[in-house]
């Protein structure tokens, strides 16, 4: 734990067995209340944990509240935990009704995972959704929430938040921010060491990639003197970590038209010709739950590539086929 600015508090809470490593939880104490950014994924370890810095902080659940950025388990898993304390949670309506449908096997959001794995050519991967990260660390039951929504406020102590949209990451991810201090809570929309995930989001969504490219040019010009990232380290040169994501999927966008220069139609075949990060020598040593991942942002690419005319689709057998046109 430590103070990254004056009443704000960083917990680093461990994803064992995650490429995250670890997620930053934040908490913002003033005088007489506090406010904590994020949660973990729902495990008894990280439940031990949170308790723990909850009794460091002289957190008072009567007089805190819970601000989720965005719907994935890793920071949303241990709602209910804070629901059953009597904490005030907030949370972004768009996410917040996505992540009420995570409870059910069977319900709308882990079949569309599995439709989409379909389309994208997953099947002969033998995926399991019940090997999904996102699954196996999910709220279990319903939970009360206050919507906050891009342009609402959300005040503790001399901190004066104002929610700004960030979706991309998720459709409905949404940032703190403090204009009069420089500081914005930015979830996973820009993370230092690592990229952000970028998914296909279903066609509904539409380009989740160009949200994100629209989304980040947005926080270059706040001109952000604070950014607290969701994972690994603090940044210090804002601007110039954007620059340099945008640069990783500018260049991300070149290998997906060579691999289907190259050939490859479906998904699952473009993914298998893009570089990973991963200690994997091949797609098949690949971890499966990392598959989900990998897949949905080579499909986002595509997608953002269709959009601006480059590429289109068609189906075979209900699979995806991507050429270039």
């Amino acid at each position: 734990m430590s103070e990254v600015y004056k009443g704000i508090f960083k917990v680093e809470i461990p994803l064992k067995g995650n490429p995250l490593k670890y997620i930053n939880i934040y908490v913002i104490k003033s005088e007489d209340e506090s406010l904590i950014v994020d949660t973990g994924f729902n495990t008894e370890e990280i439940l031990e944990l949170t308790e723990d810095y909850m009794k460091q902080l002289n957190i008072v659940p009567e007089k805190s509240s819970l601000y989720l950025t965005h719907l994935h388990s890793d920071h949303t898993g241990l709602v209910n935990y804070f629901d059953n304390l009597g904490l005030k949670i907030y949370m972004p309506d768009v996410d917040a009704k996505l992540l009420k449908l995570f409870r059910e096997r069977y319900g709308e959001h882990w079949t569309n995972i599995e439709k989409y794995g379909y389309m994208q050519g997953l099947e002969e991967d033998d995926l399991k959704i019940e090997d999904h990260p996102g699954y196996k660390f999910r709220p279990r039951e319903d939970f009360n929430y206050i919507p906050k929504n891009p342009g609402d406020i959300l005040t503790i102590g001399n901190f004066n938040f104002k929610i700004i949209d960030l979706s991309g990451h998720t459709p409905g991810m949404a940032g703190l921010y403090d204009e009069g201090k420089s500081i914005l809570f930015c979830g996973d929309h820009i993370l230092g060491e690592i990229t952000p995930n970028i998914q296909f989001w279903g066609f509904d969504v539409g380009d989740s990639l160009g949200t994100y490219f629209k989304n980040l040019e947005k926080v270059k010009d706040l001109n952000i003197k604070h950014l607290f990232s969701s994972h690994r380290t603090i940044i210090e040169d804002v601007n110039g970590r954007i620059d340099e994501l945008l640069e990783h999927h500018d260049h991300r966008l070149r290998e997906t038209v060579e691999a289907l220069e190259k050939g490859a139609e479906t998904v699952r075949d473009v993914t298998k010709q893009l570089q990973w990060d991963i200690s994997a020598k091949n797609w098949d040593e690949f971890p499966k739950s990392q598959k989900w991942f990998a897949a949905g942002e080579a499909h986002a690419h595509l997608e953002h590539l269709r959009a601006k005319g480059v590429c289109n689709y068609r189906y075979n057998d209900g699979v995806l086929h991507y050429k270039l046109t």
